[in-house]
């Protein structure tokens, strides 16, 4: 939660429900952690959540979502029911049980909790996607943030835990103060669907474009391809519109292709990936360029821009910066 780049005003005429490019107040949150890059930057997470939950931004709702940047919306998460408890997504590459996993989980836990709390005690997932109460989420958030700082101190920890050791905090605060989640599996579950690895929505209401597909034909040659991560210059963020994704090729579920890791491509796969990306192609068409200047900070050379925003409230900017749109 933090906006240091609002999105550039989109008028809409129903008031109640703006469309999604449009600029919404947020707090402006002081991270701990450099702004440009470091070695592993989501481990400010908690430390951010843990500083928006001091905000009466918290405070407009009883549920809170919490998602991700690389989300995209299909349709609204269904309101849990009352009484239910927190609902979250089943990462099956989180498995507190791995052999080398529980003699770390246990050092990190108080020494009150090492002999009572079982590996299979621990959630199987993560902050995002996760539907929680308010108050639970408070509840655990000193000791996901805790949990998360002695990782990072922790050699061993860091390695043994790896890229998600950030979720496996989360997970461990939830099983040491009691909030329970549901959590559910990828094909049933209302959270997300994860396309090449889905080959159906299902019944998720946003896709989760994390994993990279490459359509191979018999000769093992690249005929479309599609990846997150080249995603990453300033370019990308100045002039949207030139770098939109490629569809995949119309009709490639009957072409005998296959994925980089030899899954057919199948109709129903084919398919999943053009919604996806289709949805991703039609948010682009609706951004502005943004112009070299001011530049906010994207580059060495940059100044950050100041929109009068203050730490710790919501910031609707004071000092007004608009995109020049050149579409």
């Amino acid at each position: 939660p933090n906006t240091q780049h609002p999105t550039p005003q989109h008028p809409t005429p129903d008031t109640q429900h703006p469309t999604p490019n449009t600029q919404h107040p947020t707090p402006n949150i002081q991270h701990p952690t450099p702004q440009r890059w470091c070695e592993f930057p989501v481990a400010d997470r908690p430390n951010a959540l843990r500083q928006w939950l001091d905000t009466d931004d918290s405070r407009r709702g009883e549920w809170i979502l919490m998602i991700e940047t690389d989300y995209v919306w299909r349709k609204a998460v269904p309101m849990p029911p009352p009484g239910s408890s927190a609902v979250a997504f089943h990462f099956h590459y989180i498995n507190p049980s791995y052999p080398s996993l529980p003699q770390v989980m246990r050092k990190l836990m108080p020494v009150e909790k090492r002999d009572v709390i079982k590996m299979q005690d621990i959630p199987a997932t993560g902050p995002a996607p996760t539907i929680i109460l308010r108050r639970d989420l408070a509840l655990l958030m000193p000791e996901y943030e805790r949990i998360a700082a002695e990782i990072e101190a922790d050699p061993v920890a860091k390695q043994r835990l790896g890229w998600v050791r950030e979720m496996y905090a989360y997970d461990l605060a939830a099983a040491i103060v009691g909030v329970k989640h549901r959590v559910e599996d990828p094909g049933v579950t209302t959270m997300i669907a994860q396309p090449p690895a889905d080959t159906g929505a299902g019944r998720a209401a946003m896709y989760h474009y994390t994993w990279g597909a490459d359509y191979l034909n018999r000769a093992n040659e690249k005929v479309w391809s599609w990846d997150k991560r080249p995603y990453i210059d300033v370019k990308h963020v100045r002039e949207p519109g030139r770098w939109k994704p490629a569809l995949p090729p119309a009709g490639a579920g009957t072409q005998d292709y296959r994925l980089q890791d030899g899954k057919v491509v199948d109709a129903a796969l084919n398919d999943v990936l053009t919604d996806m990306l289709g949805r991703i192609v039609a948010a682009i068409d609706l951004l502005d360029d943004l112009p070299n200047a001011p530049g906010c900070g994207w580059l060495e050379d940059e100044p950050a821009c100041d929109f009068g925003c203050q730490a710790g409230v919501l910031c609707t900017p004071s000092k007004v910066w608009k995109a020049n749109a050149t579409r």
